[in-house]
């Protein structure tokens, strides 16, 4: 026990204090470029979302036998309630050929158009490779297939439906959602910070901290990602920033209130501080009896 409350009060030193700070400024400075490549090493197909025995992944995985993943089926659909003119057949016809200029759409994956039996509608599909993006990509793709289907549609209604068009939803309705969790954790945190310590200045350490550790979390899960195959996406990388703040605002309201109450014992504000990091990180003193073995004691010389 002796050994380890040495070591726990080892940050508090006077000389051995700097030496750590010293250290998580080489650590942001590394951490720092690698945490920012997250997102690139992120895998948001469905494939990675679900559990290796689901009935949906093992579904995917023979799919992929006889086409890739990365290739999202779109379904163009024009829609004209009057009914297709001529001219609206031939543009949706032309239409048809201008898809294959379109980033990941090649010749031989553009079928149709195919005409309502009641000439009110028509379709065409069309597969597009969005290759390592996923359905990150899906949106920039579908802006490129609306923009053709759009341009002089002459009241035709266009919609772009199939796995494309929800893929492309998804990334719009999650577009941004890390920075608004982060956003949202930081107003959070802050607000119940300034509440407890009641101070304009002492809330930056516990923020500032949690932000090192949620840049070294990131920086050591990409390295995970790209050299261990660890699979991370959107939703877990998005969560990180609430469960890194969060604990980190917690283990700083346990350690900051018992430094507090330590300084009223201590005159040297680093013995306080490691009295304190022993309280918070050892557990009471196993020479102390716990409460229930008291009370069994008292309970039994009472009896007797």
């Amino acid at each position: 026990m002796s050994k380890a409350r040495a070591i726990i009060s080892l940050p508090a030193g006077r000389k051995i204090k700097w030496m750590i700070l010293a250290f998580w400024i080489v650590v942001v400075v590394l951490a720092g470029p690698l945490a920012g490549k997250l997102t690139g090493a992120e895998k948001n197909d469905a494939h990675s979302w679900l559990p290796a025995q689901a009935e949906s992944t093992k579904v995917l995985d023979f799919q992929s036998k006889f086409q890739s993943p990365n290739v999202f089926p779109g379904v163009i659909v024009y829609d004209a309630p009057s009914g297709l003119t001529a001219a609206d057949r031939a543009k949706v016809a032309a239409d048809a050929r201008a898809f294959t200029g379109v980033a990941g759409v090649s010749p031989g994956r553009v079928a149709g158009p195919f005409f309502a039996r009641d000439g009110q509608a028509a379709e065409t599909i069309v597969q597009v490779n969005l290759g390592k993006k996923g359905w990150n990509g899906a949106g920039a793709a579908v802006d490129s297939l609306r923009g053709i289907a759009e341009r002089s549609a002459d009241g035709m209604s266009v919609h772009i439906a199939g796995p494309l068009g929800s893929a492309a939803d998804s990334a719009n309705a999650f577009k941004g959602i890390d920075s608004t969790l982060l956003y949202a954790t930081l107003t959070v945190v802050i607000v119940l910070l300034l509440i407890t310590y009641r101070s304009p200045v002492l809330w930056l350490l516990p923020v500032i901290s949690a932000g090192i550790s949620l840049a070294s979390a990131q920086a050591v899960i990409y390295l995970l990602a790209v050299h261990a195959g660890l699979t991370v996406n959107a939703q877990s990388a998005g969560i990180l920033y609430v469960l890194v703040f969060g604990a980190g605002t917690d283990y700083a309201l346990l350690l900051i209130a018992r430094y507090r109450e330590e300084l009223r014992r201590h005159e040297d504000r680093h013995e306080a501080m490691a009295v304190a990091m022993r309280n918070c990180l050892i557990p009471l003193s196993s020479t102390t009896e716990p409460p229930v073995m008291n009370i069994t004691s008292g309970l039994r010389h009472d009896m007797t």
